[in-house]
């Protein structure tokens, strides 16, 4: 058990170089270019550094926002699942800061190598054999349950770190997570009761749900989107597609979808 935070942070260290030449990842909204904390905790360690295509950059006030507001509540019943799991299964949630260089807006977070991709927003669950797999698939089933059924935290990315000198030190590092609300309160990743209801109808119960007691799930499911591990983002405009009482289903390039996000491999 373990009472200390689950978030993820760029600690003391508040100056970072980006190398604008070095890029690690690409989406279809963003960039994510190698950086270097230049002081505090991490001085030295590597960083990432992602920053909106110019062309989307209508986009990036709400993401920012609703991606902090989104970590906050996932590191939140990450703290909850530490409190029961074995300490190698614990969860920590990535949560960078807002760094403003040459006028362009980056959120800089501590790198992650060997980079995973366990869920995405849109109901896939990636077919990662062994227990790793199986915990990311229950965190969400856990947090449903928590939230009385009022949301998931979902599109799990990021990579187990196994500590072979001290197996108390092993745990996820998780970053660029999203949620799906039933009131779609965390920005244009949270898809909605769909993105609900969509990971539910791949998600099958496994050694970790049900640890601590019955967890609630929905009794009837339906994919609504298109299966990707990559990102899914919609219009707010298009909000009232996502409530379970429309019966619309969305297709590649339809449906109000933007586009997916490819996740960087960093």
């Amino acid at each position: 058990m373990s009472n200390s935070s689950a978030a993820r942070t760029n600690l003391t260290s508040n100056r970072v170089q980006i190398h604008p030449n070095t890029v690690i990842g690409e989406g279809a909204f963003r960039m994510a270019y190698a950086g270097t904390y230049l002081c505090g905790n991490r001085n030295n360690q590597e960083a990432v550094c992602k920053c909106f295509k110019s062309q989307y950059a209508a986009l990036e006030s709400d993401f920012f926002s609703s991606d902090f507001d989104a970590a906050d509540r996932a590191i939140q019943y990450a703290e909850e699942w530490n409190d029961f799991c074995q300490h190698d299964e614990s969860i920590l949630i990535t949560r960078g800061d807002i760094h403003t260089i040459g006028g362009k807006r980056y959120l800089v977070e501590p790198l992650i190598r060997n980079f995973t991709k366990f869920t995405s927003n849109n109901g896939f669950i990636a077919d990662v054999h062994g227990w790793c797999g199986e915990a990311m698939e229950a965190f969400s089933h856990f947090t449903y349950h928590r939230s009385g059924g009022q949301l998931i935290v979902c599109d799990l990315q990021g990579r187990y770190k196994y500590n072979r000198f001290a197996n108390s030190k092993s745990r996820f590092e998780l970053t660029d997570i999203a949620i799906c609300s039933r009131r779609r309160s965390y920005g244009p990743t949270d898809l909605g009761e769909k993105g609900i209801d969509s990971f539910f109808h791949n998600h099958v119960c496994n050694q970790f749900c049900n640890i601590n007691g019955h967890w609630a799930r929905p009794r009837r499911t339906r994919q609504w989107f298109p299966l990707s591990s990559s990102t899914s983002m919609i219009r707010s405009s298009q909000s009232n597609l996502l409530a379970l009482t429309n019966r619309s289903t969305f297709q590649p390039g339809f449906g109000g979808i933007l586009e997916a996000e490819s996740d960087a491999d960093y």
